[in-house]
């Protein structure tokens, strides 16, 4: 598997966890999936980490891509995946906290496809 493809399946699965976990964030998601609503600390650490894995999903995109494709292919596959979570968040709310799971495992899997 390339460096270019790892880049790429990286940059996908963490945007998926960056707009899961910001989704999440949102008391009335956090309801739907949680069952409960979150309290104000977690609700803060789980805003600061959708952010970060935005961020880096935001970086290896651009190490596949180069900087000027990297950033205009970045919005293309935020906008698919953020469309991805708002149709299963309405109609199975629970799966998305499975696949996020999985995908956070994807992502340490192909890090080590890195080495």
């Amino acid at each position: 598997m390339s460096i270019v493809s790892i880049n790429i399946l990286t940059t996908i699965f963490l945007s998926y966890l960056g707009l899961f976990a910001l989704n999440l964030s949102m008391e009335r998601n956090a309801k739907l999936v949680l069952k409960a609503p979150l309290s104000l600390k977690k609700n803060q650490i789980i805003k600061v980490l959708g952010w970060s894995f935005l961020a880096l999903s935001l970086l290896h995109c651009i190490w596949a891509w180069g900087i000027s494709i990297g950033i205009a292919a970045w919005f293309g596959v935020i906008t698919l995946i953020a469309g991805i979570i708002v149709f299963i968040q309405s109609y199975q709310a629970r799966l998305n906290l499975n696949l996020s799971s999985m995908a956070f495992l994807i992502v340490i899997g192909l890090q080590f496809f890195r080495l």
